[in-house]
């Protein structure tokens, strides 16, 4: 039987939306009731399976739902009503003027290269630590700190930790051997940088005074100016090599404001007739060096006695060797006779030496050097052997009988420089950038080393 064309509708919600899910049977996409088609007069029936939330059947909870759902509603309404104000006030007035206060940057390290040279030990007072003068060759990071680049005399406390202080001395276009340094007999420490400045060292405030204008000011000789200044050589005592800007050339001792040609500084720092009047007594101690006359000699440890000039020219006795003394000048042979002599009467004279003397006899050494004298001790380093790799000691001896205080062993690699005798015990530069400290019983109780 012909079926008639009618619109269908869910006989649940009334819904024209629906799946056909076999012939004549359909589901309804709003409720998911599912209906058919029966005959002609289009019976439909429907098997309702879907789940509804329906309201409590407790009149107590219905009542509290329905006053939470009104509580939701208003709080959504007020917080629109807020924004809207809110953005109509922000529209009709003029933002406000303010300032964003940035927070501090933190200061930028210092980073500059260095080079050290020609580290010194020095004193401020006999009693005080030490303090190490150092001069540096820097280099500043970045275009604003390039002006800042050159050589500095810079002051570090006793472990090298601390900057007690510094002055700069010379630009870029001077370099760290330009700077020179000589410790004088008045206990003063004077600088001479690039040949045309010279400086003493003010150890309370750790600055450089000119010393140069003072000294000059006293010698008419020098008021036409100075061109160059250098030290004499160290074992000639307190002076200076000068050349004035006429061309002329004098030696130049200012602790005691004398000056002199180069003949007369020849006579004046040498012979027992050109000491000055209070010249006194002292001790100097040294290794003998290897000779080529008697090259079986074994190296000694000698103890000289001399005149000291003060402040005034001097040719210490710096450098002994044995050797042959044929009686004077001449064409000599193997069989010429001679004398085997340490110290000739030239050499003699020539070092106002009154006597000398081998402080620890038959005793044998290799690669020796004196690098402290104190009263009643000194301070050598030697090696235990021959061996050229063999480490370095320190030892401090009795000056007057040469017997052994102490002995320290070093580490490899490491060879001492110079070391300065202090109430505490010895101050040991071993190079510019690193060293020690030796208490009086030969202990090490503090190593430094610059980063």
């Amino acid at each position: 039987m012909a079926k008639a064309i009618k619109v269908l509708k869910c006989p649940q919600c009334g819904s024209t939306a629906k799946t056909e899910i076999k012939p004549d049977f359909f589901r309804c996409s709003n409720c998911q009731t599912e209906y058919f088609l029966d005959n002609d007069d289009v019976t439909i029936n429907y098997n309702h399976n879907y789940t509804h939330h329906h309201p409590s059947s407790n009149p107590e909870q219905n009542a509290k739902n329905v006053k939470i759902l009104a509580i939701g509603i208003a709080l959504v309404f007020i917080t629109i009503l807020t924004i809207v104000i809110t953005k109509s006030s922000t529209s009709s007035s003029p933002a406000p003027s303010y300032t964003v206060a940035e927070s501090p940057r933190p200061a930028e390290k210092e980073i500059f290269s260095i080079s050290r040279y020609n580290a010194q030990p020095i004193l401020a007072t006999p009693t005080a630590a030490p303090i190490l003068m150092v001069v540096e060759d820097r280099s500043y990071n970045g275009n604003e700190s390039k002006k800042r680049d050159g050589i500095y005399l810079t002051f570090y406390d006793d472990k090298a930790k601390e900057k007690l202080g510094e002055e700069k001395v010379g630009d870029d276009d001077v370099s760290g051997s330009d700077v020179q340094i000589r410790n004088f007999s008045d206990g003063n420490t004077y600088v001479i940088v690039s040949k045309n400045k010279l400086f003493v060292v003010d150890k309370g405030r750790l600055k450089l005074n000119d010393a140069g204008k003072s000294f000059f000011s006293a010698q008419p000789e020098l008021q036409v100016g100075v061109a160059t200044i250098e030290f004499v050589y160290s074992d000639a005592g307190d002076g200076l090599v000068l050349l004035t800007n006429e061309g002329k050339n004098f030696y130049y001792y200012p602790l005691i404001q004398k000056i002199y040609t180069k003949d007369q500084y020849y006579d004046a720092r040498t012979g027992f007739n050109t000491l000055l009047p209070g010249a006194k007594e002292k001790e100097t101690y040294l290794f003998t060096s290897e000779s080529s006359d008697f090259p079986e000699e074994r190296i000694q440890l000698i103890k000289i006695k001399y005149k000291d000039n003060g402040a005034g020219p001097k040719d210490v006795t710096d450098r002994l060797s044995w050797g042959k003394n044929y009686g004077g000048s001449g064409i000599f042979t193997e069989r010429s006779p001679y004398r085997k002599e340490l110290l000739g009467g030239y050499e003699r004279e020539r070092g106002r030496v009154t006597s000398w003397k081998d402080l620890t006899p038959g005793r044998t050494y290799f690669s020796p050097k004196v690098i402290s004298e104190t009263n009643g001790t000194i301070l050598i380093m030697i090696k235990a052997d021959a061996n050229p790799a063999s480490p370095y000691k320190l030892q401090q001896l009795n000056s007057e009988t040469g017997a052994i205080n102490w002995t320290l062993d070093l580490a490899k690699g490491e060879r001492p420089d110079k070391a300065l005798a202090f109430s505490g015990g010895y101050f040991v530069v071993t190079d510019s950038s690193k060293g020690m400290i030796v208490d009086q019983k030969g202990k090490i109780t503090y190593t430094y080393k610059f980063d």
